[in-house]
């Protein structure tokens, strides 16, 4: 027989299981707009029922004992939080690669009016005006003026790729010890869960939420393992997190297959790469084996001389050399014309910008730039022959040539603009590469909004359906009271 309170075990568990309904509808619509937040809801299933017997040939039936409420759970999709995962990192190390690259462009500056570009087309232009005018000392200052313009541009863009170099490593380091903040939290929230149960639905959020920062940084594998989260590298499968502990911190020595981190690393092998061929090209055009053409009947600083109607072909190191073959405007002690000088001064062999810099002499005093291929002795004297412009024409002619620039022979011009191109080809590839990253992670994101997210809409109607059920189960409650007052007070009292 079942208890005359059977319906008021029924109304109170209605009562319960439309309450539970409520006040997680409520604490949806309150975190609607709460980042990683998931959806929850109230999984009811039917309680026990009750063996109830009948009259008749049937044997004892089942009475049915209402509800109850079997958890709370979050509404999350672990197949879509995965992909997503792989996609942040992808999109994070594009995104760095994007800006480091914007960046090169801008400290290059091509093309514009006072890039490197334009300044060695004018120090060209310098020499061809001079050899227009080779006894015109304004013209050589004009010559030495537009070379102290090419050490002073590449300078500063050689410096700014340093400092940029200088910001991407302490990026890195920062973003490691982020990275290592965000394990020692996963491994104190799969702490907190193992208190409170397997559905701490907020602690689990909050769990999923830091992991998706660190796959913003690394590229993670995450396994589950009664409730907790176990994290490893998905490079070369190192453990991360075990449980409760942080079993291996992150350090710049380990190889990163994606993520921010490998972005970094990646852009300051970039920045370094275009340094080096910045370096190069500079060092090419002061020192990097070129060969010439010497008119006929020059007579060379170092002891040759070209025959009378037959030019002699040498090769010098770079623009310097060709100048140290010539002759300057000025004489010596003795009286006799003087060689000429280096142009540019730096140290060939550990060739760096921080060092490289027009030769002081001829900063100080531009006469000492060698003009001439030509010499007369006058009263035993060496003099240069005036109006002879052959070293001048010839170091003009140098904007054609090929320089040996890191082992191979190239123009200085044509290795600038390719290097500007693979540049800006470079930067189109990281824009592209991002917009879709973002596209395909959008659609993943919305795909996981779909199940995770909250819609208001879907949740008013979740509020009124359990108000009702609420409402029903009251009045089965009242319904109730009423039958028992019937039986105990009013059957009674007759």
């Amino acid at each position: 027989m079942v208890s005359t309170f059977h319906g008021l075990e029924l109304g109170k568990r209605g009562l319960m299981a439309g309450q539970a309904g409520i006040a997680t509808t409520g604490h949806n619509l309150a975190n609607a707009n709460t980042k990683g937040y998931s959806r929850q809801q109230v999984n009811q299933v039917t309680s026990p029922s009750l063996p109830f017997s009948t009259t008749g040939n049937v044997s004892s039936s089942q009475l049915g004992t209402g509800v109850s409420i079997e958890s709370i759970t979050r509404v999350r999709d672990n197949f879509l939080d995965t992909q997503y995962r792989d996609q942040l990192s992808r999109l994070e190390e594009w995104k760095v690669k994007q800006e480091t690259l914007g960046q090169l462009e801008v400290l290059i500056g091509e093309p514009s009016d006072t890039g490197l570009m334009s300044v060695m087309d004018k120090f060209w232009s310098a020499w061809q005006d001079l050899g227009n005018n080779p006894d015109s000392h304004a013209a050589k200052v004009a010559v030495v003026e537009q070379g102290q313009m090419i050490v002073d541009t590449a300078k500063t863009i050689d410096h700014s790729m340093s400092q940029l170099i200088s910001s991407l490593t302490e990026q890195l380091h920062s973003t490691i010890n982020d990275a290592n903040g965000y394990l020692q939290q996963i491994a104190d929230l799969n702490a907190g869960i193992t208190k409170a149960g397997p559905h701490a639905n907020d602690l689990l959020d909050q769990r999923d939420l830091v992991v998706e920062k660190l796959a913003m940084l690394v590229p993670i594998d995450v396994n589950e393992q009664n409730g907790l989260y176990n994290i490893r590298l998905t490079s070369d499968g190192t453990s991360l997190v075990t449980g409760q502990n942080v079993s291996q911190t992150l350090s710049s020595d380990v190889p990163f297959q994606s993520g921010k981190l490998k972005g970094i690393t990646n852009s300051i092998k970039t920045v370094k790469q275009y340094q080096g061929q910045l370096n190069d090209m500079i060092k090419g055009l002061a020192f990097g084996s070129i060969t010439v053409e010497v008119p006929a009947g020059s007579q060379l600083s170092d002891g040759r001389s070209s025959p009378p109607n037959e030019p002699l072909t040498v090769t010098v190191a770079g623009l310097n050399g060709l100048l140290q073959l010539g002759w300057t405007h000025e004489i010596d002690e003795e009286g006799n014309a003087r060689p000429g000088e280096a142009f540019f001064t730096g140290d060939e062999t550990d060739f760096s910008l921080s060092s490289f810099a027009v030769n002081p002499s001829i900063k100080e005093n531009a006469s000492l730039l060698a003009v001439s291929l030509r010499v007369e002795t006058v009263d035993g004297q060496q003099k240069v022959v005036t109006g002879n412009n052959d070293v001048v024409k010839l170091a003009g002619n140098l904007r054609n040539g090929n320089f040996t620039i890191n082992g191979k022979e190239r123009n200085v011009s044509d290795f600038f603009q390719s290097l500007v191109s693979s540049l800006g080809s470079e930067s189109r590839n990281a824009q592209n590469n991002v917009r879709m990253q973002e596209a395909v992670m959008q659609a993943t994101e919305n795909r996981r909004q779909a199940s995770m997210g909250v819609s208001l809409d879907e949740e008013m109607l979740n509020l009124v359906k359990f108000q009702h059920a609420y409402n029903a189960a009251a009045r089965l409650v009242t319904t109730t009271d009423q039958m028992l007052d019937t039986i105990i007070n009013r059957m009674a009292a007759r």
